[in-house]
């Protein structure tokens, strides 16, 4: 914007412009001294009309103010875009588990930052009584406990953890590791323990629950699962066993109840956090590593994966 000063014409001036005329500068001699400056022309013209009005040769400087323009806001309309280091929120699907959005831990770490070690104490006393009791087939020892990044429903770079037998506790780091490299969604990754309840068909942490929340996870001292009354030990109980993503890949028990619902079981296209086929990326994320798939079963486990 530029700024305006407004000067004042002294009489004397004024009288001499009917015979000389009057420069618009208040101060000749300034204007004169500082060529740089940009000026304009400033004409004044006479009063009388027996005398033409001569044109001032002298040019008045001006001062000019100069502010910042803001940015004009754009008027295009883009689609919602993910944050840095996010993919794009999953959209609803026809049918959704107790929790759509789980409230995960934050990733740690560049990538998949995948890490094993035992079990801690404070994950241990949760299990105590719940996805673990006395009798159970093995104990804390043969356990591990690993940690992982992996790719929420939400779009978020989130961390999660599973208990698994010592014996596949590499092949599971590798595994949720490429699934993270493959952007695999995964909803929830959480140990079985106290948090879910107890089971209400047998030993173990309640596996139904679970399954109706999405949660990925492995040991649990149970059962195999809609097959309690056999009381033969399911391959979670050795920690042998993990379950991905269990609302998008349903199981289906020998009297063919579909747990934890049928929705998914006859939509094996791919879609976000489906094992589709024995052939996709994700499913030999695990099988690359020795484990078999649930899948291929006659009585499918899509969820499933085994040693």
């Amino acid at each position: 914007m530029q700024s305006r000063r407004r000067y004042a014409v002294a009489p004397a001036c004024l009288a001499v412009a009917l015979v000389a005329g009057c420069g618009g500068s208040p101060d000749r001699s300034a204007a004169a001294a500082t060529p740089s400056v940009a000026a304009t022309s400033s004409a004044a013209t006479s009063t009388s009309s027996t005398t033409p009005p001569r044109t001032s040769t002298t040019r008045a400087a001006t001062t000019t103010t100069r502010t910042s323009t803001p940015p004009r806001p754009s008027t295009t309309s883009r689609a919602p875009a993910a944050s840095a280091g996010a993919l794009l929120p999953v959209p609803r699907a026809g049918a959704e588990p107790s929790v759509r959005f789980p409230r995960n831990e934050p990733a740690v770490g560049a990538g998949a930052n995948a890490t094993v070690g035992p079990v801690p104490d404070s994950v241990w006393a949760r299990m105590v009584g719940y996805s673990w009791t006395p009798g159970c087939p093995v104990g804390r020892s043969q356990l591990r406990y690993v940690r992982v990044n992996f790719w929420g429903f939400d779009g978020k770079r989130s961390r999660g953890a599973v208990v698994v037998n010592a014996s596949i506790a590499d092949a599971a780091a590798a595994g949720f590791t490429r699934l993270y490299d493959l952007r695999f969604r995964i909803r929830q990754m959480r140990p079985m323990d106290s948090s879910w309840g107890r089971n209400p068909k047998g030993p173990g942490a309640d596996d139904y629950a679970a399954m109706r929340a999405d949660n990925t996870s492995a040991f649990n001292c149970r059962y195999v699962g809609g097959e309690e009354a056999s009381k033969v030990y399911s391959k979670h109980a050795y920690g042998t066993a993990i379950d991905v993503n269990d609302f998008e890949n349903p199981y289906v028990d020998s009297d063919g109840t579909v747990y934890p619902g049928p929705y998914w079981l006859h939509r094996r296209d791919p879609a976000p956090g489906v094992f589709s086929s024995s052939g996709s990326a994700a499913v030999r994320a695990f099988t690359s590593q020795g484990l078999r798939w649930g899948g291929l079963w006659s009585q499918p486990d899509y969820q499933h994966f085994d040693r």
